[in-house]
């Protein structure tokens, strides 16, 4: 085992929430260098198109990632292969230097709100997201098992990680970014993202001890509240980190030496409670349809349902219904989505933003269905009560408030 493995694991087996090995660019144009979390823009592969103009051949994160707009497209494989081949240049050209520590993020948007986070590692055997499980990390929605291979089979093949995911924390008396707040150190980047992500500071955390003290104090709170042993909850980016426990658990069922940095995942950690979170929608697309039919037979199983919706297509508005309650409004369209796609072979699409949805549904053969915001209150007693959320049922903020690629960590030789 290298040394690196070894130090590695001397920092992770503190705890569930570990003190990471971050790696930053020391002279890239860091503009150029974060951009948007990979599962946005999905039916909007102009954004992506322009993002790869604007970065062109400087170093960036846009390398090193596949945007979901291109699965399935004829050079998907091409554009796989290049990820792995981009770190490892990014690593042979010494691009990198490390910094051991938490990272303290705040990221102000365009509206003028302000949300704080905290990078970190977190121990990968304490997270699950079979529905129903017990793990001190949990899922909030379902899992789609298919979405993940293509996730895997990057990840396991290549040297770093580059995370989008963002757990909460259900912190209401702000225990953890009390500590966090309090030991601020020296500043690691501090810039305007691109594409209108808004302005990101990143600061060491001079005390990891009194974070790590700080998680163990919220983790006996929320146990004494909740009634269960819990730490944190997935907001986003779900399915990277199921994909990042796969390819753990195999590399250890195969003693690969590099499974020690595999059981670890990088992520931003954000309090629940944090007035910069605002929970958005996720609406639904159908795409090769006749909106019209679908328009009908919408409206004909939303018969005696109290809230008044409105569903566009080929630039046309169509009039439905939905149940009161927002999960069950989720739950009622995902239904009446997925076996609508498997009845007629339609293609569908989770769309981030109203406006994305509404362009969407001047096409005509696009059904765009607007969902209704969830409360955020009660978040956590409706997972504990009723296992994860239907599939695709929030998005923490709008498509640019996302969490943009920036941090890297070593996870293979």
């Amino acid at each position: 085992m290298s040394n690196d493995t070894k130090r590695n694991n001397v920092a992770a087996r503190q705890s569930t929430v570990c003190v990471p090995r971050v790696l930053l660019p020391a002279n890239a144009d860091m503009r150029k260098w974060s951009v948007v979390a990979c599962d946005q823009f999905t039916s909007d592969k102009a954004y992506w198109d322009k993002l790869y103009e604007y970065t062109g051949n400087a170093p960036s994160t846009l390398n090193m990632i596949l945007p979901e707009c291109y699965l399935g497209c004829c050079d998907e494989a091409e554009r796989s292969a290049g990820i792995e081949k981009t770190m490892r240049e990014y690593l042979s050209s010494e691009l990198f230097y490390e910094v051991n520590s938490f990272v303290s993020v705040s990221r102000k948007f365009a509206s003028g709100k302000v949300r704080r986070g905290l990078v970190c590692a977190i121990d990968l055997t304490d997270y699950e997201y079979a529905a129903g499980n017990k793990a001190l990390i949990r899922a909030t929605e379902g899992t789609v098992e298919e979405r993940l291979p293509p996730r895997v089979k990057i990840r396991e093949r290549c040297p770093l990680e580059l995370p989008h995911v963002m757990l909460l924390a259900d912190d209401p008396k702000n225990i953890l970014f009390s500590a966090v707040c309090g030991h601020e150190g020296k500043t690691l980047y501090d810039f305007e993202l691109n594409a209108g992500g808004g302005h990101i500071t990143g600061k060491e955390v001079a005390d990891s001890q009194a974070v790590i003290n700080a998680f163990a104090a919220l983790k006996e709170d929320t146990e004494a509240r909740c009634g269960e042993d819990l730490l944190l909850l997935v907001g986003d980016g779900n399915h990277s980190l199921a994909a990042a426990k796969k390819c753990y658990e195999k590399a250890k069922a195969e003693n690969d030496e590099t499974a020690e940095l595999k059981r670890y995942a990088l992520c931003e950690i954000v309090n629940l409670y944090d007035s910069g979170i605002e929970f958005e929608p996720i609406h639904r697309a159908l795409f090769g349809v006749n909106p019209e039919s679908v328009a009908k037979e919408l409206k004909e199983l939303s018969a005696g349902f109290p809230l008044p919706a409105v569903m566009r297509g080929g630039g046309r508005e169509y009039e439905y219904a939905l149940p009161a309650e927002p999960i069950s409004a989720v739950a009622f369209v995902q239904d009446f989505a997925a076996k609508y796609a498997e009845k007629t072979g339609c293609a569908i699409d989770y769309i981030h933003g109203e406006n994305a949805l509404n362009k969407l549904g001047d096409k005509p053969d696009c059904a765009a269905i607007p969902l209704p915001p969830i409360d955020k209150s009660g978040f956590t007693e409706y997972i504990l009560r009723n296992g994860v959320l239907p599939k695709k049922t929030f998005s923490m903020g709008h498509a640019e408030e996302k969490r943009y690629y920036l941090e890297a960590r070593r996870i293979g030789k």
